[in-house]
């Protein structure tokens, strides 16, 4: 019977060096932005301080990225348009970065088989690049377009572990529903409290063979 199989994308399909951290992400909204540093500063104080206090809450819905970043300049009286808030996010979070993400690719061809053998695949993912950028950058780091739909929880909403954001993922006439991620805390637990098959995988060493055997692949 086929399933609907769900994919984390950091340390899963996707590896990444440590993200970049508030100092670096206000030298990029300076330059980016043109923006006095001062404010960049205070921008991005608002900004961490507000995820930071939703992350920190697990049932807490995840407040968008950009509306965050919106907000916080305008307040502030240097509003910017959307492309503009896209551009920062892109190099405020490394994807410039020679290096900074990769493709795991063992997790890339279990994807392909997954879906080649008419599975359902989807992507679930706690990040702070909105879908349009997530998008791009898996696009870009070569993850098969195979999924037929993603939650990135930086576009708002419930966020790994609540069960909200496994439940909407998973949704859906599925006799089976399978998690593939690296944590056991925010992966694997709380989709296997729901009633979920699901397969770690271990970065430094990954391997498929139990996601191929679980689905007879």
């Amino acid at each position: 019977m086929p399933a609907v199989v769900v994919f984390d994308c950091f340390d899963t399909l996707v590896t990444s060096r440590p993200l970049p951290g508030p100092r670096e992400f206000t030298a990029c909204l300076t330059d980016v932005l043109a923006l006095e540093r001062r404010c960049a500063k205070e921008v991005v104080e608002a900004v961490y301080t507000t995820l930071f206090t939703a992350m920190s809450d697990r049932s807490a819905l995840q407040p968008p990225t950009l509306d965050l970043l919106d907000a916080a300049l305008r307040e502030r009286g240097a509003a910017r348009e959307k492309a503009e808030l896209e551009k920062a996010l892109w190099y405020a979070l490394g994807c410039e970065e020679p290096g900074q993400y990769a493709l795991c690719a063992p997790a890339a061809e279990a994807m392909r088989r997954t879906a080649a053998a008419g599975n359902t695949v989807r992507l679930l993912s706690n990040c702070y690049l909105p879908g349009s950028l997530m998008r791009r950058l898996l696009h870009r780091v070569r993850v098969p377009a195979v999924y037929e739909r993603a939650h990135f929880t930086a576009d708002g909403g419930p966020k790994k572990p609540d069960p909200r954001a496994f439940r909407f993922i998973g949704e859906g006439d599925f006799e089976r529903r399978v998690m593939v991620g690296d944590s056991e805390e925010t992966d694997l637990a709380p989709a296997a409290a729901l009633g979920w098959e699901t397969v770690r995988i271990h970065p430094a060493a990954p391997d498929l063979t139990e996601l191929l055997a679980l689905l007879d692949l």
